[in-house]
């Protein structure tokens, strides 16, 4: 009988019916439940939350690298929060043919940093611009591509990925939580915040009322946020600098045209996003229930260009779907894409009111590092439980072992590692998630089949 439900569950998970997501999540709404308004801006302003420090790290280091003036960076950040909120609502909500009409938040993708800055330091940021415009219209014109590829994917693909990603997203949550280039780090305030924020979520989590539950991650983040600023540990300075509206500048920069090498990596980049975006459309799929269809990845990798594409044009960067807030509905169970709606609307909110940004951004990223570290434990177990209801093949328990190993191994070797590989392509190669996401596909399509199966319980 057990052999018969992994079976199941393993056949429904590779076709294109529906899925019964409670094998795996328990979900207080689905993808298609409405909400009344309150609830939308509350669960949509937690998704703000657990997504805006990583977004600001892109306009940040950018603004940084190449000491821009105070004009040209605040043209990055509305940029990137006009890109992310009008490409949320678009992929969340769908527009024809763009969107996947899925609970996908957009943000900025750190893969773009390096040939963004290299690009800016030697042409400006005039060819950054038209470069990221390429690249958007690039994803554009190949989602119907991507979208016909999906078979590539079957579950055990789709487990590794979770696995991977929550390993890799999980390295990234404990250097944050840590302190990691900040005065901060190894200091005990960043253990006794890690601590508490993580305690206060599984208290909330666990609650009897699910409508509490559900919020788990905005009441820790406030939580936690009001416990900073009483400590002292907030810049209020950047709240005083920053302007109270600011609109978008079309075209801040102007145009110029990037170099050849410049806008192949550019181009080599979004590509790499694009199988990414439909790897964890399909995960995310299977997680809520929802067919794995050619039209849902079409539509994601589309929302991508097009959220990508606004954000070039008012001075921001290319984009891409988020996997750290789908671990923020593995923990809540709110799937409800009007949710992610309604946050892709604050973000909007954002790029006209700088002010409002930098109240968000006021406080140490280490002080959110429990609270991501938790989320990205979920979409770790979400990975594992697809596993286990899966009838493995021994073939199947041998690409999960080699893909999950090359992604700890990228992950956790030193950087010195890498040095031989050329810094075109270093920074894709020294990317876990990528790297063990390619590993599953390839090792997928070459390792023969076998008809013995083994079960993993």
């Amino acid at each position: 009988m057990e052999k018969l439900v992994h079976e199941r569950v393993g056949e429904s998970l590779a076709g294109e019916g529906e899925f019964d997501s409670k094998e795996l999540l328990e979900l207080r709404y689905g993808v298609d439940d409405t909400l009344p308004l309150p609830q939308l801006i509350l669960y949509g302003l937690q998704h703000v939350l657990i997504m805006f420090s990583n977004v600001m790290v892109t306009p940040l280091v950018i603004g940084q690298a190449l000491d821009l003036p105070a004009e040209s960076r605040y043209a990055l950040f509305s940029g990137v929060m006009l890109g992310c909120g009008v490409g949320t609502a678009v992929s969340s909500l769908g527009v024809s043919w763009i969107g996947a009409r899925l609970p996908l938040l957009l943000g900025t993708y750190t893969i773009y940093l390096g040939p963004a800055i290299a690009i800016g330091k030697a042409q400006g940021l005039g060819a950054v611009t038209v470069a990221m415009l390429i690249g958007g219209l690039m994803l554009l014109a190949i989602s119907p591509i991507i979208g016909k590829i999906r078979s590539l994917f079957p579950p055990v693909v789709i487990g590794i990925i979770l696995v991977v990603t929550g390993i890799a997203l999980m390295r990234i949550a404990t250097n944050v939580a840590l302190g990691a280039n900040t005065p901060y780090y190894g200091k005990p305030i960043t253990l006794a915040f890690l601590l508490g924020s993580v305690v206060l979520i599984g208290i909330v989590a666990n609650l009897a009322n699910r409508q509490v539950r559900s919020l788990s991650v905005l009441v820790s983040v406030v939580v936690v946020y009001l416990i900073g600023l009483a400590m002292g540990l907030g810049n209020l300075r950047a709240i005083s600098d920053a302007p109270w509206v600011r609109l978008p500048t079309f075209l801040p920069y102007g145009f110029a045209w990037p170099d050849t090498a410049g806008l192949t990596t550019i181009l080599v980049d979004h590509l790499v996003a694009a199988i990414y975006t439909m790897s964890i459309t399909l995960a995310l799929c299977a997680m809520v229930g929802i067919e794995q269809s050619n039209r849902r990845v079409r539509g994601a990798v589309a929302g991508d260009g097009f959220g990508s594409i606004v954000a070039a044009l008012f001075g921001g960067v290319s984009l891409i779907s988020y996997d750290q807030n789908v671990g923020a509905i593995s923990l809540t169970g709110v799937a409800s894409r009007f949710v992610v709606a309604a946050a892709g609307a604050i973000l909007i909110v954002l790029a006209f009111f700088p002010k409002l940004g930098a109240v968000v951004a006021v406080v140490p990223p280490f002080l959110l590092g429990g609270t991501l570290l938790f989320m990205f434990g979920m979409i770790f177990v979400v990975g594992i439980k697809i596993l286990s209801t899966t009838a493995l093949r021994q073939r199947d328990v041998l690409l999960m072992a080699i893909s999950i190993g090359l992604s700890m191994l990228t992950n956790f070797a030193p950087a010195s590692v890498f040095e031989a590989i050329s810094p075109s392509i270093r920074i894709i190669a020294t990317d876990g998630m990528v790297v063990g996401t390619l590993a599953a596909v390839l090792l997928n399509l070459v390792l023969p089949s076998e008809a013995k199966s083994v079960r993993v319980s």
